[in-house]
């Protein structure tokens, strides 16, 4: 279960992630990714009567914690893919990502296991290679730096949610979804950000919001029936998905030596996951 919980969301989040680059590029980051917010909330809501999910308080308190991050985290990575490539952003953001839980169980107490010390230097020699891109030249540095940032945000925002209860079910994703809304509500209005992309865009944003916001129902549901350690196993290969989408359809540049380093990242991702 566990296994192919985390098999949707790299697929979902993979796809939700190209939808939001093509979005950004077409109206602005914030408006994109308030989009699909209200979107991912809505289609988060049926979810708390297919699964059993019980309102508890401190659950509900580590999706909104979780909420205060992963807009920020969505709006860093869409605008690095539009100055950069999906190549280069979205390896760094991935390992990030995976680094933020494992920090956190050092810091509480957890020893750090060989597999994962092995799974870092995998990934972060996979990310010297995949980041090496002569033809974007400053773009690259960028893609690294809002990759870093949007990484750190993801990393916190699931180590929240994933501390959610079973008991809780989807209630910690539904307000997880909703505070960030809020949140980037509130800031694109006070600049005078359109809240919603243009009328023309909302069959993209609709299949993205969808996507990314079960995405990340599937993560929850994972963490409480596994652990965030095996869940970040499979939810792990989302970065491919959005690099052969860019690749394809949009002409973002990816070398084979990118490809190398894609795979070799995803593999020091996985060896994190598993020690």
């Amino acid at each position: 279960m566990v296994w192919a919980l985390g098999i949707y969301f790299s697929i979902a989040i993979g796809v939700g992630d190209f939808f939001g680059a093509f979005l950004a590029r077409r109206s602005h980051s914030y408006s994109t990714v308030l989009t699909y917010l209200l979107i991912g909330g809505t289609s988060a809501v049926p979810l708390l009567f297919l699964i059993d999910s019980e309102f508890i308080g401190r659950d509900v308190g580590f999706g909104m914690a979780g909420g205060l991050t992963v807009g920020f985290a969505l709006t860093l990575l869409y605008h690095g893919m539009t100055v950069s490539s999906a190549a280069v952003v979205s390896p760094v953001t991935a390992v990030v990502t995976a680094l933020i839980p494992v920090a956190w169980d050092v810091l509480t107490g957890a020893d750090l296991a060989g597999l994962v010390i092995v799974g870092i230097v995998v990934s972060l020699a996979g990310l010297g290679v995949t980041t090496f891109s002569p033809e974007l030249g400053e773009r690259a540095r960028q893609g690294v730096a809002w990759g870093l940032a949007s990484g750190t945000c993801f990393g916190v925002s699931l180590t929240f949610i994933g501390q959610a209860s079973i008991e809780s079910g989807m209630w910690a994703t539904v307000f997880q979804r909703y505070t960030a809304f809020v949140v980037l509500a509130i800031l694109a209005t006070a600049q005078g950000i359109p809240r919603f992309v243009p009328r023309g865009l909302l069959p993209q944003a609709l299949i993205g919001g969808v996507l990314t916001g079960t995405g990340v129902g599937a993560f929850v549901a994972g963490a409480q029936r596994g652990s965030l350690s095996e869940i970040t196993v499979t939810a792990s290969m989302f970065p491919a998905v959005t690099v052969v989408l860019a690749s394809v359809f949009e002409k973002h540049p990816l070398r084979w030596w990118q490809g190398i380093g894609l795979v070799t990242v995803v593999t020091g991702v996985v060896l994190i996951g598993v020690g």
